[in-house]
């Protein structure tokens, strides 16, 4: 089910809370880099939801303010979040006009009513350094905010310099004190500023609330109705690029409109048919083969009925790894009270004999069936017996899809029992030492590195990517940013996995010895050259056979001459004479 939209309103200090004291912009900048990233957020992902900014110490006498109060200034009406609302917000300056957060929330609340007519989730995000004097806290009640901000159904979240949590009662200051007040009697949040930029820097999946997938579970003549609860994340994608075009007309000059692709189908001699002249085929050999809408139905499996049967039992390492399927999970539960009896049954009988049960699944009618294995899974020993409280259950069923045959095919491993076989017993442990001390301890929270919890880890080319596009929206002259150093950040190896992996490493370096070896094309081009000079070897070899081979026909034509001379000087005929005949 698609989350409801959101109308959150941002109230900004850009003045000061104590007389006396001076405006930071460092505590602005903050501000700002909280504000920007949120509404990129809702550019990309959520463009529906409507923005407003609200400014403490702002002068408000210049604008017609619909909170009446002074210092308290709405920078924009309420709004879809766009890039130059972000404009606006870098613009901002500091001021040394003083108001309170108990003002600005009663301004937020009038704000509200005036501008929020649609029946969305509401938030106030509050950011300021709750440090007002005490005789100005002691003018405002704790019960009166929260009955505000209940009458309108508002969640309200702080952000101030320090997180409440952190703070002893000691050093708590009393507008602090009434912040958490109203925070724990509207169920409020809080949230220091090192924290929320922490949060809003990186872009992640939405929360969506899942939705159960209800069927029954066959066994024989045996049924059980269970819910499936799907684990698999859907990707966050770009929103759908919009091309636009600047045209010019008497009245308004450069204005915008959306460019329309109009599909069009033409033959050889560029004759234009509508879609309803168009008949849909498929080429086969070069040869179009029409199929019609009536061929296409009696094709279409209707027999399948929505199911989840179980086929049979087998031994757990029978279902290795290599043979899960999909990215994603079910977490199988019982439907009912009176079906978590046997289902739990089931889930400790595969328990006790180690096995998995192998289902076929058919999502809904006249689809096709899958087959998927069911890994039981307790993290209570023997809390299923108490059927008093069956919400608190954790044991389930593990849903995991397996492939065909067929496709198994494609995704199969070559075997490395030949590589194997090539290591000595040291060299593979040391390979099994390694991959050893690349795994992540299971409390990966007290080692400091949360990002590599389920659902932490952002994805760094993702965040790039909409950090380019946010950086060409703000700034199209300008270059565009390199990579930023906390996304590379992110792969990088923690502190604690270097130094346990130092050990190992130096150990792989000692018993693997690296040989340099040219590249491939190197080697091709060796053996030609070593052809081609093969080639010439071979011609100066014919060569000089013929050059041989001349001379001695040379030497035998010479003999012959000789042969012949011989013959002319036993002659008594005069070859002189011939001239004078």
């Amino acid at each position: 089910m698609p989350p409801k939209k959101e109308s959150i309103i941002f109230v900004m200090n850009v003045g000061i809370v104590r007389h006396g004291t001076q405006s930071s912009s460092q505590l602005l900048d903050k501000q700002k880099f909280i504000l920007k990233h949120i509404i990129q957020k809702k550019i990309f992902l959520r463009p529906k939801d409507e923005v407003g900014v609200i400014l403490m110490g702002s002068d408000s006498s210049k604008s017609d303010s619909v909170t009446g109060l002074d210092n308290v200034q709405e920078l924009c009406k309420m709004q879809v979040g766009n890039w130059d609302l972000i404009k606006k917000i870098e613009k901002l300056n500091t001021t040394n006009l003083s108001c309170s957060w108990m003002e600005a929330i009663y301004a937020a609340i009038e704000y509200i009513k005036h501008e929020c007519v649609d029946n969305n989730e509401r938030k106030i995000i509050l950011l300021s350094t709750f440090n007002e004097e005490k005789d100005i806290v002691d003018q405002f009640e704790a019960e009166d905010i929260v009955k505000k901000l209940n009458e309108k159904e508002i969640f309200f979240i702080a952000i101030g310099e320090r997180a409440l949590d952190d703070i002893d009662e000691e050093s708590e200051t009393a507008s602090e004190a009434l912040l958490r007040n109203v925070l724990q009697q509207v169920n409020g949040q809080n949230l220091s500023f090192e924290q929320a930029m922490l949060d809003v820097r990186f872009y992640k999946r939405p929360s969506t609330k899942p939705r159960p997938w209800s069927c029954s579970m066959e066994l024989g003549d045996f049924s059980i109705p269970i819910i499936g609860i799907s684990k698999m994340m859907n990707e966050v994608k770009l929103p759908n690029m919009v091309q636009k075009a600047k045209i010019s007309t008497l009245d308004v000059t450069d204005q915008e409109i959306s460019i329309k692709s109009i599909a069009e189908w033409t033959d050889n001699n560029k004759t234009i048919y509508t879609e309803e002249d168009i008949i849909r085929s498929y080429v086969y050999g070069g040869k179009a083969i029409p199929v019609s809408e009536e061929a296409k139905a009696s094709m279409t499996q209707n027999s399948n009925k929505k199911c989840y049967k179980i086929h049979g039992f087998t031994a757990r390492e029978n279902v290795p790894m290599e043979y899960w399927l999909s990215n994603g999970t079910y977490v199988i539960v019982p439907a009912t009270e009176s079906g978590s009896v046997p289902f739990y049954s089931l889930v400790q009988a595969m328990v006790d004999k180690n096995v998995v049960a192998i289902v076929e699944k058919v999502y809904r009618n006249n689809l096709e069936p899958n087959m998927v294995a069911l890994f039981p899974s307790i993290d209570v020993p023997n809390e299923w017996l108490d059927t008093s409280n069956l919400d608190t259950k954790l044991w389930c069923f593990i849903e995991i899809a397996l492939p065909f045959e067929q496709d198994y095919v494609a995704i199969i491993e070559k075997p490395l029992k030949f590589v194997n076989n090539e290591l000595s017993k040291e060299q593979s442990d040391a390979v099994d030492e390694l991959l050893s001390s690349l795994e992540l301890p299971k409390a990966t929270a007290t080692n400091g590195c949360e990002k590599y919890l389920p659902g932490f880890m952002p994805e760094p080319g993702t965040q790039h990517m909409w950090d380019t596009l946010a950086a060409r929206a703000l700034h199209p002259d300008k270059p565009l940013p390199p990579i930023a150093d906390d996304v590379l950040n992110l792969l990088e190896q923690p502190e604690f996995l270097k130094e346990k992996c130092k050990p190992v490493a130096e150990k792989i370096k000692n018993l693997f010895l690296l040989e340099k070896k040219e590249p491939l094309y190197r080697n091709r081009k060796k053996l030609a050259e070593m052809a081609s000079k093969q080639s010439d070897a071979d011609n100066d070899v014919f060569m000089t056979q013929t050059v041989k081979k001349e001379k001695k026909d040379t030497t035998h034509n010479d003999s012959d001459k000789s042969k012949n001379n011989e013959l002319f000087d036993d002659c008594d005929f005069n070859v002189d004479e011939i001239d004078n005949i």
